[in-house]
Parts: structure tokens; sequence; C-alpha cells
């Protein structure tokens, strides 16, 4: 870009940082600590001629909008993973951005509120065809019966993201083992509790990009012959962000990978299904898990993932044979091809 051209972007992010989770409150550590996004990004698109704000958002309110309005960006970089400290705000973060008409990168708050609640976007992915585990939902004081699922069980918050709430007592064998971990999270975590069949074998990713086109990236599969002994297999909260619990580093991305060409079409095209039916737009992944008979279930389709530097979606674009500040400025490039607020405002001075 020439200077005359150069396009403003306001990168937002929340700034609150996150108190020690339920299943480890003796840690003073904060996912927001280990946060190298914002500052990467900043990087990424100054290289890519991009003229770079930035904004971190603590609340909502007429100052904050105004000092939005101030910056006057050409687009708005989504860096905001919660608000308010809780993750089934980050939408209503996007909500403002659509309010003030002003572009912004990655998923609408409809798609966002919709692929934090595991239970319904499931419900979608299934009404669509697309393999899901079996589960049922624990509500607070409501009776609910496992005898249509098989065990083990995996337990989760029904409405948390970052493995939040996912700790090695969330798969569980047992009827007592599932209702001790139901009332933990419905007393921690104050939502449902969401009880699936656990999947054994392999986890898979797939990186996507794009909006009414996407496409994947990279398959990546997640590494967990570093895990303690006696661990299940997944991707835990304290395995993924705490660098000083002892699951730390057992889980390792591994890009792209090995996979059958037959087996590996039919993956990349339910995952792109699963991305258009949960409404995705510039970037997203879904998680899976791969049986050894060859047939995978879908785990999550996350509008929002961690796009910082060694990342999955990092790694992933890496395999497709693009540099961090090529594939960020790609997600910058998408959101400005969306009227952005500053043509419209030109289009109505041109007809008066």
């Amino acid at each position: 870009m020439t200077n005359g051209e150069q396009k403003i972007c306001l990168i937002v992010y929340d700034a609150l940082q996150e108190e020690s989770t339920p299943d480890d409150p003796n840690s003073d550590y904060t996912l927001a600590e280990k946060r190298t996004d914002i500052v990467a990004v900043k990087n990424a698109l100054k290289e890519g001629g991009f003229g770079v704000k930035t904004m971190g958002l603590r609340r909502i309110n007429a100052k904050v909008i105004s000092r939005m309005e101030e910056n006057n960006p050409d687009i708005i970089f989504n860096l905001c993973e919660s608000l308010y400290g809780e993750s089934r705000y980050e939408m209503y973060a996007t909500g403002v951005f659509e309010l003030l008409k002003i572009p912004y990168t990655g998923s609408s708050p409809f798609a966002l509120g919709l692929a934090l609640n595991k239970r319904k976007s499931k419900q979608i992915l299934r009404a669509a065809g697309l393999p899901v585990p079996s589960s049922v939902l624990a509500i607070s004081g409501q009776w609910f019966s496992l005898s249509d699922l098989e065990s083990p069980y995996i337990i989760k918050p029904v409405r948390e993201d970052a493995s939040t709430g996912i700790s090695s007592k969330s798969v569980a064998k047992t009827k007592e083992e599932v209702e001790e971990r139901v009332k933990f999270i419905h007393e921690n975590y104050q939502q449902p509790a969401l009880i699936e069949e656990f999947i054994p074998g392999r986890e898979i990713n797939i990186s996507i990009t794009g909006s009414e086109e996407p496409r994947v990236l990279a398959i990546g599969e997640i590494d967990f012959s570093k895990m303690p002994k006696g661990e299940p297999n997944i991707v835990s909260y304290q395995a993924k962000w705490n660098p000083e619990s002892p699951l730390f580093g057992g889980t390792e991305p591994v890009y792209p990978a090995k996979l059958e060409e037959e087996l590996k079409a039919k993956i990349e095209k339910a995952a792109i299904k699963a991305y258009l039916e949960i409404g995705c737009r510039d970037y997203g992944r879904i998680d899976m898990r791969l049986r050894e008979d060859g047939k995978f279930y879908i785990l999550e389709v996350n509008t929002n993932p961690d796009i910082s530097p060694d990342s999955g979606f990092d790694r992933a674009a890496q395999a497709a044979g693009m540099s961090y500040s090529q594939w960020i400025c790609e997600i910058a490039s998408s959101a400005l091809k969306r009227t952005s607020r500053k043509a419209k405002e030109l289009f109505a001075k041109s007809v008066i």
C-alpha cells in the first residue's frame, strides 16, 4: 500500500485478566498473561502496509464507543475473547462493532454466540447430517439419564471455550463420577453441563479461512505421547495454557496430520460444511476425534481460535506455505471487502 491508500486497522482486545480456574484454585496463573497475539498481529499488519492502532476493552460504555469513533478505523481486527472476564460476552463486543457499522475480522455475533453453546451448535450440525457424539444436557436441579450413552463419558461446561472447565476429571467411567463432575460445573461455572460419549482415538483439527468459499489450510493432529501416565488423552485447560502444570507440554500440535487421501477429503468436506452451518467467517477451526475404524466426530466449531504465533492455526498456515504476516493480512483484507462505514458515508454525501 502507498501512504495515500493506507488503511487504518484498530486492534481491539479484552484487557481484563481471568481469575485462576476452579480446577486449580491455588495457581496465580492467568490466561491473559500468555497472550502473544496482540503485538504479533500489530507487527504483521504493519508489515502488510496497514496503519495500526490498539484499544483494550475493560467494559462497554459511552466513553469506549466515543474512543472507537475517534480512532475512525477502516476495519477492526477483533481479538476479544471475553468481556467482563466472561467468554459468553465476546459476542457483544462484535455487536458494538456491528452497530457502529465498522467492518471487523472474524465471525458475526450470532455465529460467536451459537458456537459457544456446545449443545445448540451440535444440534444444528446433527440436523445437517454431520457426525457428532451422543450427549445429554445436565441442568442444575433437573434429573438426567445416561441410558442413551455409552461409557466412558466426557463432561464439559456447555458454554465455555479455550478448554475452560476441562480437566483430568472431565473423563468419567461411572455414573457417580459423572454426577460429581456435573455438580462441580454447576457450582463453579453456574451453567448446565454437557455429558458426551468420550470418543477414543486421534484428535485432529482443521484450520479454515474464508467466508463464502472457505478453504482448508491444513489438518493437524494433537500428539499426546508426552502426557503423564494415567492421564486421559484430552486437551485440558492446564495442558493447554498453564506452564506451571505438570500437564503443560503434554499436548503438541503436529502439522500436517498423516491421513489417507480419501479419509482426508471426507474430513475436509465435513469440516467446511460445519464451518458454513455455524456461520463462520474469515477464519475458524473445527475440532474432531478420529476412531481407529476411520469414523470421525465433530467435537467443536471454534469461531475464535488462538491466532498467536506458533499456535495451531499458525502452524496450519505455515503448512499451507503462508507466513504469519501473510495470513493475518489476508484476514484483514477479507474484512475490508465488507462495505465500510466510511464508504457508506462517502456515498451518502455524493447522493446529497
